[in-house]
Order: structure tokens, then C-alpha cells, then sequence
């Protein structure tokens, strides 16, 4: 389990830690639910808290702001730290930012548990594609970020309508205690199945998924043609933390 694995050739030839993968994408799955919960609880979280829709509304844009900055300094902060500790801090975070906003009697309070979501948020999204491309080989990397994107697409399309319902029937604050569930479990699950993984150089995930392409591109030279390297280019960013 604490085996460490290296940034180099030899990974390629690794058996795919799909486990580990998985408990990346349950991670990613709780950071997306907590951060759109808001949006279907504005009503009873101004009303509780004794403000305007509008400002209870500024937990959400705080969490995305502090999440694109972490995202963009995560790699330069933590250039010397196992990947396998940062990824589980980033959980912890997540689960002491929903208690925070559960137990909020203040908006200062519920602002500052939200932007301790969005440094987790930006932390751990750029972190897991990197990692879930690290902890498979190069053949098997498209696969690896389907399972992570599919994690942030089903939280997407949940979250507004999970919310809502749960609100009515035990209360904001509740749910919010509930949305920590999910990160617990995924903090466990990475504490059992996630290896160390030592800080290694960038991997440009546009040559990750050289040869990769399915067979439709056969013969089409897939590693350069621009249809297939589109959605990748996008992924660039958070793909190539270290």
C-alpha cells in the first residue's frame, strides 16, 4: 500500500491501481456535491443566517476564486511532498469545510469553511489527474480521467436537486453534514488503497495518450491529429501538476 511509486519509464509497464483511481474519483465526487450545494439552499441559509440571498449567494463565487488560484500554485506548494498525503489533506479539508458551514451562525464564518472548500477543490482536482495518470499505464490513462471527469459530471448533475430535497426534509445545515459522508469514505478508501507517490517531473498528458487512441484513428497518426488531442489540450493544465 506505501510502496512508492517513480515518475519514470517503468511505470508503463505497472499494473493499473484501478482501486486507487476509484477512491480519487469518490474524492472528487464529495469536493463537486459540496461545492453546488449552495445553490439550492440559498433560501433557508440567508433566512438562518440573517442576510440577503445575494450575500448567503457569495459562498459559491468564493469557493470557485480560491479554487482556480490553489489550482494554479498547488504544484509549486507542495513540490517536495508525497502526493498520497497531500491528496488525503485535501480530503480532511473538505470534510472540516462542510462541518464549518453546518455549524455556521455567522456569514464570516460559512465564507471562511467555503473558502477552506475551494483550496481543496483546487488542490485536489489538479492533483487527481495527475495521479490517476501516474497510478496507470500510459495505454490505460485515457480511461483513468474518464472515470475522474465522470466523477465531476454525475456530482454536477445531483447536487442542485439532491440538495433541494434533502433540505426540505432535514434542513440546510444537515445536509451539509451529510455532503461530509462522502469525503470520509473517500478519505478511508484512499488511506487503504493509494500508494506513496514521490514528487516527480511533469507528464504532458498529450504524449500520455500517444498510441492510445481508439481504432477508429488506426493509421491516422492519433497522437497528432488534432481532433483526438482537443479534449486533452483542454485537460492540459491540471494534467500536468507534477
Amino acid at each position: 500500500m506505501s510502496s512508492c511509486i517513480a515518475a519514470d519509464a517503468s511505470l508503463s509497464s505497472a499494473k493499473p491501481a484501478w482501486r486507487a483511481v476509484y477512491a480519487l474519483a469518490l474524492g472528487v465526487f464529495g469536493l463537486i456535491v459540496a461545492e453546488f450545494l449552495p445553490a439550492s439552499l440559498l433560501t433557508p441559509m440567508a433566512s438562518s443566517l440573517g442576510v440577503s440571498e445575494g450575500m448567503a449567494g457569495q459562498a459559491v463565487t468564493a469557493t470557485a476564486l480560491v479554487a482556480l488560484v490553489t489550482g494554479l500554485l498547488i504544484a509549486t506548494a507542495t513540490r517536495n511532498i508525497d502526493r498520497r498525503w497531500v491528496l488525503m489533506f485535501f480530503s480532511i479539508l473538505q470534510i472540516v469545510s462542510s462541518l464549518m458551514v453546518a455549524f455556521a451562525d455567522s456569514l464570516a464564518f460559512l465564507l471562511l469553511g467555503r473558502l477552506l472548500l475551494g483550496i481543496a477543490i483546487g488542490g485536489f482536482w489538479a492533483m487527481s489527474t495527475a495521479t490517476a495518470m501516474r497510478l496507470v499505464p500510459a495505454a490505460h490513462v485515457p480511461k483513468a480521467l474518464a472515470i475522474i471527469f465522470s466523477a465531476v459530471s454525475v456530482a454536477t448533475v445531483v447536487a442542485a436537486p439532491l440538495g433541494s430535497y434533502l433540505g426540505e426534509l432535514i434542513g440546510w445545515r444537515n445536509v451539509f453534514i451529510l455532503c461530509a459522508i462522502p469525503s470520509l469514505l473517500a478519505l478511508l478508501w484512499q488511506l487503504w488503497v493509494l500508494p506513496s507517490i514521490a514528487p516527480g517531473e511533469r507528464r504532458d498528458l498529450l504524449h500520455a495518450v500517444q498510441g492510445a487512441a481508439p481504432p477508429r484513428y488506426a493509421g491516422r497518426h492519433a497522437g497528432d491529429d488534432p481532433d483526438f488531442q482537443r479534449p486533452f489540450r483542454l485537460l492540459y493544465l491540471p494534467a500536468a501538476v507534477p
